[in-house]
């Protein structure tokens, strides 16, 4: 969405983009292990926009139950100017996922608005999933992340299948005790968690992990379910990838 004429916003635009410099990726994401660049260094790194006579808003529409809507608009002193809108979907539908998001939200749309690129670029290797080529305890979170608590201190194998009484044959896509647990958000939300890809079963993991090491949710009413589907997403994971040292 544009107005009418945008040459003068084009002319700023090309000036501030031949002053503009990376956005320095300098904020540590404890949970993926990498670097980022935070929405005050990308608000930082788009100051010759604003040199250039250009006003850069933001601002959230009205949304769909589970997503969030932002409006992205770059406005010139002289009235000429062009607006983006993205819709992103919600990972955690409450007041503090639409907050992460739309953090989240303001950093990308800021940086597809402007042409802005990031300190460090992997060239779709994030993307692409790549193996990892981690030990199976590390893969798991089995020494990285230290012992866990609770229910979680059991060793984790997988659920025990048990087998159909003589006059009642298996049908094809019998599954496994647990195997039927629904993955309750995010991109698999409504999924089995026996028909999701291998990266976004450990990516699963590793959230659930996270939630239930953090000390902050100690006392969080939601344990007890994270701690459940945590025991489904590791016994399906034992299913795909048996455990080496148990081996006979």
């Amino acid at each position: 969405m544009q107005s009418d004429n945008i040459g003068l916003l084009m002319e700023a635009m090309n000036r501030a983009q031949l002053k503009m410099v990376p956005a320095k990726k300098e904020h540590e994401n404890p949970f993926f292990k990498s670097k980022y660049a935070d929405l005050a260094t990308v608000w930082d790194a788009v100051a010759p926009f604003r040199e250039e006579g250009i006003v850069l808003t933001q601002s959230p529409a009205e949304s769909p139950d589970g997503y969030i809507v932002l409006d992205t608009q770059l406005t010139h002193l002289s009235g000429q100017w062009m607006r983006s809108r993205l819709k992103m979907r919600l990972a955690k539908d409450d007041p503090q996922g639409a907050g992460s998001a739309l953090t989240y939200a303001r950093r990308y749309a800021l940086g597809c608005m402007t042409g802005l690129v990031t300190e460090i670029d992997d060239d779709g290797n994030a993307a692409s999933h790549a193996p990892s080529g981690k030990t199976y305890n590390e893969k798991f979170n089995l020494s990285l992340l230290g012992a866990p608590q609770g229910p979680l201190a059991q060793p984790l194998t997988p659920r025990p299948v048990v087998p159909p009484a003589p006059s009642q044959a298996p049908s094809e896509g019998t599954l496994a005790p647990g195997s039927a647990w629904v993955v309750p958000f995010g991109k698999t939300k409504g999924q089995r968690v026996c028909d999701i890809a291998d990266n976004d079963l450990d990516w699963l993991c590793n959230y659930y992990v996270g939630k239930t090491k953090d000390p902050a949710n100690a006392t969080s009413r939601f344990r007890d379910e994270w701690e459940e589907a945590l025991l489904n997403i590791r016994a399906e994971q034992l299913q795909r990838y048996p455990d080496p040292t148990q081996e006979a």
